[in-house]
């Protein structure tokens, strides 16, 4: 690569090239015009010295004097005349004189030689008479170049030393402007390559005068004004360090107190839960089932809230994942939808529910729990905003390929309607209709934002359709992979009193509550349970007695329960399924689980179906 030329160079350059190209120009034009005048010079002398010899040679050349002509001749051989040729009319034998000469000849000079007249005049008119000029002959002389050549030589030579010594000044002068610019130029162009590069407290030392100057002065003031914006920058990113540290540690906070209350909340939650199905199962009057229904109802309704709020604040952080596997799309329609049919009824409103009969054989992938979650959401509003008239939720399908469905989730109503102006806002975080439907209706303003950004994060299209006092229908429409039932899936969901008869299960909870829920579950299932109030516990216990099945809490105190299933697979080497059963629901815990030797994870609070199930899918 041709190594660049320094600004110098380039100056140089630019001074010497015209001037060089002017300089050759004129020196050549000089040279050859000085050459042409040496031998132009060389022709007119012989000419005059021609015309000198012609006028001596007149009288013997008429007298017939050959004698007298070659004295004349011979005198002229001087200089340069190396031959004399005189030629009379017919005669074709000239009269020549000539000497040896080493240069031999060069130019040679003809001149017709005349009798000259004298003027006479008429004596009787006083007229002039006319001039009478007789041609005598013609003389030919020959000129040697060894003058000329000499002469030409020395204009050369001549020309050559003006020429260099030119050249040399030129030089000199160009060396010298050269040097004046490029410093200057130079030491801009380290200032500039310092500023750029971050140094700006960079300046330029020496200033020039003129033009030059006001330049190196106007980057000067560019370079201030850059270090002064530079300082208010630094001083701008130090503040915004210390508001992102202040945010992170705000963000840390409110997603730590989340946590705490997601825990704090979930964990009564699944007692109060649990308990209240379990009396479900116990003989009950009409009136007491309905007390019961309603205290359901209220809890999952408050259950529903607290996730809301947990994952929208996810969302909101872009921790949110989906977990993608394949289950029964007929579980999104099913005991979900339960509370919002108690509610329905309350309000003298009918809530149907339709399947396509296809989506009874298979299982689809995708996330069971945000899936279930967006159909809560929307079952929920319509029940909700409807007074009169009927909720209507179906799921269809229509088939794309051998492994993939376009499945169709539609909640209609006929409700209260939404205005087109308020449709625009629907979707947005804590936002409903007006102030009067938030004081009517109550609610978070955070089921629709929530809807609407899980369909994102599954690549579904959530459509809206809805005229003031007729109702609405929603819809969300996304692809996705299917595969036939398994014969086995059916069969696990099957209620069976006593599926689990001959079965030891461990269960390591803290919480009393949840405690006594778990192991009076597994007893009506038929199984035997052994119960551990820590990590510790359980670890000492599987040392002397045998477990089918764990279910572990996390959170406990003296050991948790990744230290302890950590202990149970590295050094009790018992391979025992282990169930989590926590109150956080976030992806990173679910990892963590995975990771200590956990096989599977049930989020609190779990219903009876989803933990029957669960352990019935981990039993050989």
């Amino acid at each position: 690569m041709r190594a660049r030329r320094s600004l110098f160079q380039q100056i140089l350059i630019a001074s010497l090239a015209p001037m060089l190209v002017l300089f050759i120009a004129l020196f050549s034009y000089s040279l050859a015009a000085r050459l042409s005048d040496a031998q132009r010079y060389q022709i007119d002398l012989g000419e005059r010295i021609a015309e000198n010899v012609a006028a001596l040679i007149e009288l013997p050349l008429i007298s017939g004097n050959d004698q007298q002509l070659n004295d004349i001749l011979k005198s002229a051989l001087q200089g340069d005349i190396i031959a004399l040729r005189v030629y009379r009319i017919g005669d074709s034998k000239p009269i020549s004189v000539s000497r040896n000469t080493a240069n031999g000849p060069g130019n040679t000079i003809s001149i017709l030689l005349e009798q000259r007249s004298i003027a006479l005049t008429d004596a009787i008119t006083g007229e002039q008479l006319p001039p009478i000029n007789n041609i005598l002959g013609r003389l030919e002389l020959d000129i040697s170049n060894a003058g000329l050549n000499a002469l030409q030589r020395s204009i050369i030579a001549v020309s050559i030393s003006i020429a260099l010594l030119a050249i040399l000044l030129g030089a000199a002068f160009a060396l010298r402007v050269s040097r004046r610019l490029s410093q200057p130029l130079s030491e801009i162009q380290h200032v500039t390559q310092e500023i750029a590069s971050g140094k700006h407290g960079s300046r330029i030392q020496h200033l020039e005068r003129g033009e030059l100057g006001e330049l190196q002065r106007h980057i000067n003031d560019m370079a201030d004004a850059i270090e002064a914006q530079q300082r208010e920058l630094s001083d701008y990113v130090e503040e915004l360090k210390l508001a992102k540290g202040k945010a992170e540690e705000a963000s840390m906070a409110k997603s730590l107190f989340l946590a705490t209350m997601t825990h704090e909340l979930r964990t009564p939650m699944n007692g109060a839960l649990g308990m209240l199905q379990l009396l479900a199962k116990s003989e009950l009057n009409e009136s007491q089932r309905h007390y019961l229904d309603i205290a359901k109802s209220s809890s999952e309704h408050l259950l529903h809230i607290v996730n809301d709020i947990l994952d929208y604040s996810r969302i909101e952080k872009g921790d949110m994942e989906l977990e993608e596997r394949f289950f029964p799309p007929q579980s999104l329609l099913g005991e979900i939808l339960q509370p919002m049919k108690l509610d329905a009824q309350s309000k003298g409103i009918v809530f149907n529910t339709h399947i396509d009969p296809v989506l009874r054989r298979i299982e689809i992938r995708g996330d069971e729990t945000r899936l279930r979650q967006i159909v809560i959401n929307l079952a929920a509003n319509a029940v909700k905003f409807t007074h009169q008239g009927k909720v209507d939720v179906s799921l269809e399908q229509q088939p794309v390929d051998a492994e993939t469905l376009q499945l169709t989730l539609r909640v209609s109503d006929t409700g209260i309607g939404i205005t087109p102006e308020q449709q625009a806002h629907i979707f947005e975080s804590f936002h409903q209709a007006d102030n009067s439907t938030v004081r009517r209706y109550g609610g978070s303003g955070l089921g629709l934002a929530i809807v609407k950004r899980l369909s994102e994060l599954m690549k579904a299209d959530i459509q809206l359709s809805s005229q003031p006092g007729e109702g609405s229908s929603f819809t969300v429409v996304w692809r996705t992979r299917y595969r036939k039932l398994a014969a086995q899936a059916q069969e696990n969901t099957v209620d069976d009193e006593q599926c689990f008869s001959g079965l030891t299960a461990m269960v390591v909870e803290d919480n009393p509550v949840n405690q006594l829920l778990v192991a009076r579950s597994l007893e009506g299932w038929g199984a035997d349970v052994i119960t551990a109030n820590n990590g510790a516990e359980a670890i000492s216990q599987l040392e002397q007695h045998h477990a089918d099945v764990i279910l572990m809490d996390l959170q406990m105190p003296i050991m948790d329960g990744f230290e302890a299933t950590l202990q149970l697979r590295r050094r009790l080497h018992q391979h025992i399924p282990v169930i989590a059963l926590t109150a956080n629901t976030d992806p990173e815990t679910q990892r963590r689980c995975l990771n200590a030797g956990m096989n599977a994870f049930l989020s609190k609070p779990v219903s009876l179906e989803q933990l029957r199930n669960s352990i019935a899918e981990q039993l050989p």
